[in-house]
């Protein structure tokens, strides 16, 4: 997959189209943006021919790069490739790829036993994220997609996620004001603090139309090799199809879901834990 500076030309001499920043972080990531497979090193002079930018201004911002290990200097070829800072953020990338990989044809399974629309969530500073989804062949479709933001503490995603963080982490989402997404949504921190404790002692979270309006959904966690919660596994349902009954089922669904994908991941539950 080609990264940021994809939308330079493939010939060596030839200039971005695009105005020169004028803020440092844009200056950087610019620089950034330029190394991709077919471009995976730069030397300085290259690089100012391809962002317009002076030469003192390029190597202020090539040393900071290069103290904070984002970008490295190969003294035989004279020129900056990306150093390990940069290769850290590519295996977390690669890593939630992984994660999908694994995930998807559990969800596929999914679908098929509930009918019902399915995703893989996980926890992205201000909520839930979507990272792959399988959506019913029936009429009614969520709208989801894998990169789809599930912002705040309302969908089950996020609570369930959630429940399962440490309290920093909790805490931090709850200091952050909740949107009234409907006339159902729960934006009361206390109230919500409680929910997390009743997930976490179901190990299923419950959604009734709070993300949603039209929609319930349920959400189990799942584990890695150390026990943290790595991901959410989602069910959603219409309001028509979405009895206590059904709900139920499909928690039980999920759960199970949750649990194959986490022994995939190397979960091993002790005795009385979860």
């Amino acid at each position: 997959m080609r990264q940021a500076g994809s939308h330079v030309s493939n010939s060596s001499k030839a200039k971005t189209s695009s105005p020169a920043p004028t803020r440092t972080l844009e200056k950087g990531l610019l620089l950034l943006g330029l190394f991709d497979i077919e471009h995976p090193e730069w030397s300085i002079r290259e690089l100012c021919e391809h962002t317009g930018l002076p030469k003192p201004t390029v190597r202020r911002l090539i040393k900071t790069l290069e103290a904070a290990h984002w970008l490295a200097y190969d003294p035989e070829s004279r020129k900056y490739h990306l150093g390990s800072s940069a290769l850290r953020a590519s295996y977390v990338a690669m890593s939630h790829a992984e994660l999908v990989r694994l995930a998807h044809p559990i969800l596929v399974r999914l679908t098929e036993e509930t009918t019902e629309s399915t995703s893989l969530s996980i926890w992205a500073d201000r909520g839930a994220l979507i990272i792959d989804t399988v959506p019913t062949a029936r009429a009614f479709k969520p709208l989801t997609f894998p990169g789809m933001p599930l912002d705040g503490t309302a969908s089950a995603d996020a609570r369930v996620l959630l429940a399962f963080s440490p309290p920093h982490i909790q805490e931090a989402a709850l200091a952050r004001p909740q949107a009234k997404r409907t006339p159902q949504t729960t934006t009361d921190p206390d109230t919500i603090r409680e929910r997390l404790r009743e997930t976490r002692e179901k190990g299923i979270a419950f959604e009734s139309g709070e993300w949603n309006p039209g929609a319930l959904a349920v959400a189990a966690p799942v584990f890695d090799a150390s026990g943290d919660v790595r991901a959410s596994i989602s069910v959603v349902a219409p309001l028509e199809r979405g009895s206590p009954e059904q709900m139920d089922r499909y928690a039980e669904a999920a759960k199970k879901a949750a649990a194959e994908l986490s022994a995939l991941l190397g979960y091993r539950p002790r005795p009385n834990s979860r």
